[in-house]
């Protein structure tokens, strides 16, 4: 090749070369502008999360865990009575009374529910239509203590009076009558939850009762002393073994059976008692068939 040829071979070498890198800097410089151009993502916030009712709640329903759950809330539609994870916990809500009827999904917030120790607590806890009277116990007549708020008794009266006997001699007569039944226990003195289960003696009991059966516990604490007679926890077992009863579809204890109880069923030694104090008590007489005569025999 001739000195020409080698000349013309490098320039064209060169010529390429600047053409390739002028090329790789205009399409650099182009990338660049474009990205530039493009705004960077914004980082996302993340989604708050609601305290909500899980499934429906009625009002005077007392708040569980299991009530409540938290789920994922727009932004925009947060309101500020909400309460959102982070800024409140759910054991803020256990315990309370759903003051209005909650529908599942629906947030939960302080407006709804009203807490224990609150004004107007009691009231709603109470189903619509009844009333809360406080009755007072003790050791005895509270069951030592056993009887927790949410817990269904009877209500018993026990009755001291003055009467004559069939000498006429002054005596005093008892009996007991149980007045009501399936009661819900509402409070024990001033808690209406017993978390921990302790046993306390307490000295007053708050029932709900219909407005007419609070006028019978009214009369009733004038009159005597009442006590409770705590239920199974098998409740609606114990209303159709109740029920079979009184329809006499169970056999044991189908008899019918006085509604009260007086002190000579359990005081069965009275007449003997009597006799040895009066000297003979009242008389007793038997028929006695000898053959075809009969004879009335007193002794």
């Amino acid at each position: 090749m001739s000195f020409r040829g080698i000349l013309l071979l490098l320039v064209a070498v060169s010529a390429a070369g600047l053409t390739a890198a002028f090329a790789h800097n205009w399409i650099t410089t182009e990338r660049a502008a474009i990205l530039a151009s493009i705004p960077a993502e914004q980082p996302r916030s993340p989604t708050p999360e609601v305290l909500v009712a899980s499934a429906s709640l009625a009002a005077g329903t007392f708040v569980k865990a299991e009530h409540l759950e938290w789920r994922a809330w727009p932004a925009d539609g947060l309101a500020e009575e909400y309460a959102v994870k982070g800024e409140r916990s759910e054991k803020d809500f256990i315990g309370a009374v759903v003051r209005g009827a909650i529908a599942a999904g629906q947030p939960v917030s302080e407006a709804r529910l009203v807490h224990a120790g609150e004004r107007g607590f009691l009231a709603a806890v109470l189903a619509p239509g009844r009333r809360a009277v406080s009755v007072p116990v003790n050791a005895t007549t509270g069951i030592s203590g056993f009887v927790f708020p949410g817990d269904w008794v009877d209500v018993i009266l026990t009755v001291r009076m003055r009467s004559k006997d069939e000498k006429g001699e002054s005596e005093t007569r008892f009996f007991s009558e149980t007045l009501l039944t399936d009661i819900r226990v509402l409070a024990i003195d001033q808690k209406v939850e017993n978390a921990d289960g302790t046993v306390s003696v307490a000295k007053t009991a708050t029932l709900e009762v219909e407005p007419k059966q609070a006028e019978i516990i009214a009369i009733s604490l004038e009159m005597g002393s009442l006590s409770l007679s705590l239920h199974s926890l098998a409740r609606q077992q114990d209303k159709f073994a109740r029920l079979a009863r009184e329809i006499g579809a169970d056999g044991e204890g189908s008899e019918a059976q006085p509604s009260y109880t007086l002190d000579e069923d359990v005081y069965y030694m009275k007449d003997a008692l009597r006799g040895r104090k009066g000297g003979g008590g009242a008389a007793r007489h038997v028929n006695v068939l000898r053959g075809g005569k009969a004879e009335l025999a007193t002794f």
